[in-house]
């Protein structure tokens, strides 16, 4: 559940776990602890918040396709126009029919019949395919990525936890599996024509941090502060990375548990099992 500390609140408890003299304001200029947090407090949280999959910062998006520029292929004809009837073509030059490239061996013009003018001569198929319209991704080699699909990530984006849940089938504990995908930048890329994610947002209001975030949080924010406020040479940041790292592990396994992926089951849209038993359980 989401505790009610604020910034200042958390920086305390930072303070606490090192000796450190609690603070008012993270814009005292005065307070060494309070410079300490406000340097520290930004990249600590950012750090924590990618570290793993935290229930009390996950929301979902459908992400918006971004056009992808495709590679130049020397080898396809350009300017190729579509075969027609009764219409002149020059020698040399390519048409397009049927989703492939013909070349014209010499000039002329075509009949009502784009079988008689191939089985003529007067044409001859490539073989390069024209871009399907109706898959206009294809597998992604003709981009520079590798991926069929580019998809803008959202401004608030820390952490990808699943993409398209609900569209694969469970693995063995039930656990959705996802598609495969690759992050690049500020963008997704991956196989699929829709992308709806689930992912951990950059949260900056405190009250939503749930117990377990907060105590990870404190432990991370205590080690980035503490050498510098007790001038130990890092003797104790190194003993507060070992707790934040034991929290961490403890953090991943309770909000694993709070996860059941979608799992697709088949009986319903089963034919047989319908004409069979007249329903969808039978």
């Amino acid at each position: 559940m989401p505790t009610p500390l604020s910034a200042v609140n958390i920086c305390n408890v930072a303070l606490s776990k090192i000796g450190g003299q609690a603070i008012q304001s993270l814009s005292d200029q005065t307070s060494a602890s309070a410079i300490a947090c406000n340097n520290n407090f930004a990249l600590a949280y950012l750090e924590v918040s990618r570290s793993g999959r935290w229930n009390c910062l996950l929301t979902t998006a459908n992400l918006v396709q971004v056009p992808q520029i495709p590679l130049p292929n020397p080898s396809t004809p350009t300017n190729a126009a579509t075969w027609a009837p009764y219409t002149q073509y020059l020698a040399n030059t390519y048409l397009t029919y049927g989703g492939y490239y013909y070349s014209v061996e010499y000039t002329y013009t075509s009949t009502n019949n784009f079988t008689n003018d191939l089985t003529t001569g007067v044409l001859v198929q490539t073989n390069l395919p024209v871009a399907n319209p109706y898959f206009p991704g294809g597998n992604g080699q003709q981009y520079q990525s590798g991926w069929a699909y580019e998809y803008k990530l959202p401004a608030d984006f820390q952490l990808l936890a699943i993409l398209n849940a609900n569209t694969c089938w469970g693995d063995w504990e039930g656990e959705g599996i996802g598609n495969d995908y690759e992050i690049m930048g500020d963008s997704l890329f991956c196989q699929e024509s829709q992308a709806v994610i689930q992912y951990v947002q950059d949260q900056p209001d405190t009250s939503k941090f749930d117990s377990l975030f907060t105590n990870a949080l404190t432990l991370k924010l205590a080690s980035a502060i503490s050498t510098f406020l007790r001038q130990d040479g890092g003797k104790l940041e190194q003993e507060l990375l070992g707790q934040y790292q034991q929290a961490l592990r403890f953090a991943r396994a309770k909000n694993g548990g709070e996860q059941k992926g979608l799992r697709f089951n088949p009986i319903p849209s089963s034919r047989f099992n319908q004409a069979r038993y007249g329903g969808v359980n039978g």
